[in-house]
């Protein structure tokens, strides 16, 4: 039997589309290349058995809303399911495309989710000729007409890079989530999908606001079921007026949800490149040295990476050169591509690269590997997982600072510990000629800014799946005190060195990583199930190295759970004097390079700071008093 428009109810769900160089485009010859696209895909590539579509004759509806364009079609589709390994079984299924526009806006809504995605790419590659009139909606446009405050869902995904402390997506509900957000912890994440309360009042049925659902970077909307054909139509028009409308307006600076961060197709003003970011998810560490050896070395060039960057004038261009310590590895280019919609493709090539080094090959591989960096630009924008952003910063300022005079102390501020080559020299350290962090840390902790003699109990439990780099211990009745140190040398050394978000972000990462030892009883049982190793006499109690942990173990055990909680941040890139010119440039009102790379780094801090208090902890940042 012939199906009739009059017998469906389809649930709104459109993807928009602009109609670019033919206003007077027959809707027709999109149907039939419509069809022909449908036709040629049915059978997926990873699919061994048959799969058919057929396509039925229906009648385009005379009836429609003043100003409504429209045409359909409907077609079945059998294939055998997915649990059946042969082709005598077929399930059918039934579905409808509707295509329909108003002046110069499109909705081509599909029943079928993997139908709409194969359409929608055919119509981004022109493979039609009715195709080369039309373009996706840009996600801006598709923001402004349709997201509004009143957010009852969202679907956050992370502009971060991937933290084993941070959900990489999160689903949130509520009645209106833009006041349950949080400032500091949320304004990493943009939201893929928002649900809102819609104010247009035409949308609405049956007595009820109308909750519109979007997804602006795929260009789709939904409303959902209808109660029969003339209401899915009617709501149509009405989605198709206020797209149009909005476009005409033109206004594309609203922001609904200000607190989120904002994937941005805008990218003409991102230029000055400064920082680049890497943390190799632990998972690797098992992985990258053939015949499961020693390790050691992957942690020990994943504390000490930096990279030196060259920017290209008036581009997001730049190269940048691989350093582990002071030793160079070589150069590599990052390259923007602009791919159409807003979509920036990273090249990253190598340049140079020194083959005589020890594992070149998988610090290539390492630094090379997209998933593994975030960039970091002076125009306040980040790039991550393929997209810029730019986030929306918060006023707010980190204000635990502590200051030490690295250069009174003869500290030198690139060097995170001492070395033999690129061994850790465990057995040097805090010796009268180590001037490394590390020995900054054991001559002095927790006397560092006088420079006063070391007190209490110190242990040293750097390396892969370590609770800190050291952890220190006072344990005087009715004062106890348990702190975690984290240190990281700075990647220069120059008296007029900058701000550097990129290297906060690693340390931070792993302070926040290892606030679980931050309990007691966690840290006792790690401390206890390593410390025959390497790090064994690593120990120190008022400045004398132990020949080994048991008298920390034992000093921990006895203070009981009544004692501060304190994490600490070693890292001398950022000078005193720096940071107070930021300060007065935020409070001129200016706006500035300094300023951003200040307001990035305030967020990261603050950030760390909110997880360290949830856990009864403080959390403090030294840094170089010059």
């Amino acid at each position: 039997m012939p199906i009739s428009h009059d017998d469906c109810r389809p649930y709104l769900s459109a993807t928009l589309f602009r109609i670019t160089t033919n206003t007077e485009i027959l809707l027709g010859d999109l149907k039939k290349d419509i069809i022909a696209v449908l036709r040629a895909s049915v059978l997926p590539k990873n699919e061994a058995s048959s799969a058919t579509r057929s396509f039925s004759t229906v009648g385009d509806p005379e009836e429609l809303p003043g100003g409504l364009e429209l045409t359909w079609l409907a077609y079945d589709e059998k294939r055998p399911p997915a649990w059946y390994a042969r082709d005598d079984l077929k399930n059918t299924l039934h579905h409808l495309v509707v295509i329909s526009s108003r002046e110069d806006v499109l909705a081509i809504c599909f029943t079928d989710g993997a139908a709409r995605q194969t359409v929608v790419r055919a119509i981004a590659k022109d493979d039609k000729a009715s195709f080369k009139h039309i373009k996706k909606m840009a996600a801006t446009d598709v923001e402004a007409a349709f997201v509004e405050d009143k957010v009852r869902t969202l679907w956050l995904s992370g502009a971060h890079r991937r933290s084993l402390v941070k959900p990489d997506a999160k689903v949130l509900s509520g009645a209106e989530l833009e006041n349950a957000l949080d400032p500091l912890e949320d304004q990493s994440y943009y939201f893929s999908s928002v649900r809102t309360t819609s104010s247009n009042t035409e949308l609405a049925q049956d007595g009820r606001n109308a909750i519109i659902g979007t997804s602006p970077k795929h260009a789709r909307i939904w409303l959902g079921p209808c109660r029969d054909w003339n209401q899915f139509t009617d709501r149509l028009a009405k989605v198709l007026c206020q797209a149009k409308r909005s476009l005409d307006e033109g206004d594309k600076n609203y922001t609904p949800i200000p607190v989120l961060a904002r994937p941005t197709a805008d990218v003409g003003d991102v230029e000055h490149p400064y920082g680049v970011a890497i943390i190799v998810p632990e998972q690797l560490l098992a992985d990258v040295v053939e015949g499961g050896g020693d390790d050691r070395w992957f942690q020990q060039f994943a504390d000490q990476v930096h990279f030196s960057v060259f920017e290209q004038e008036g581009t997001p261009d730049f190269l940048a050169r691989v350093m582990w310590g002071d030793e160079q590895y070589g150069e590599l280019s990052f390259k923007f591509e602009a791919k159409g919609g807003g979509v920036q493709k990273l090249s990253i090539e190598k340049l140079t690269w020194d083959e005589t080094k020890e594992h070149h090959e998988e610090i290539l591989e390492v630094c090379t590997d997209q998933e593994n960096l975030t960039l970091y630009f002076d125009t306040g924008h980040t790039f991550a997982r393929g997209q810029f952003y730019l986030t929306q910063f918060r006023d707010a300022q980190f204000e635990d600072w502590r200051w030490v005079d690295m250069g009174a102390a003869g500290v030198s501020v690139k060097q995170e510990k001492p070395l033999d080559g690129k061994r850790f020299a465990v057995e040097t350290t805090g010796d009268d000629e180590d001037t490394s962090l590390f020995g900054l840390i054991v001559k002095h902790w927790p006397n560092v800014e006088g420079m006063g003699d070391s007190t209490g109990w110190l242990v040293c439990d750097d390396g892969a799946g370590e609770s800190a780099d050291f952890i220190h211990l006072d344990d005087n009745p009715g004062s106890a005190k348990l702190t975690l140190i984290h240190a990281k040398g700075s990647g220069s050394e120059n008296d007029s060195r900058q701000i550097s978000v990129s290297e906060y972000e690693v340390v931070v990462g792993q302070a926040v990583k290892n606030l679980r030892h931050v309990d007691r009883g966690l840290l006792h049982e790690k401390l206890a199930a390593n410390g025959n190793g390497v790090l064994r006499d690593a120990v120190w109690y008022n400045g004398i190295r132990q020949a080994d942990r048991s008298g920390f173990l034992g000093a921990l055990a006895d203070v009981g759970s009544d004692l501060e909680l304190e994490v600490v941040v070693l890292q001398p890139r950022v000078r005193k004097a720096e940071l107070a010119r930021a300060r007065a440039e935020i409070e001129g009102g200016q706006e500035t390079a300094r300023i951003r790379r200040m307001q990035q780094l305030d967020a990261l801090l603050l950030g760390a700071k909110a997880n360290c208090a949830a856990l009864g902890a403080s959390f403090r940042v030294y840094a170089d008093d010059a």
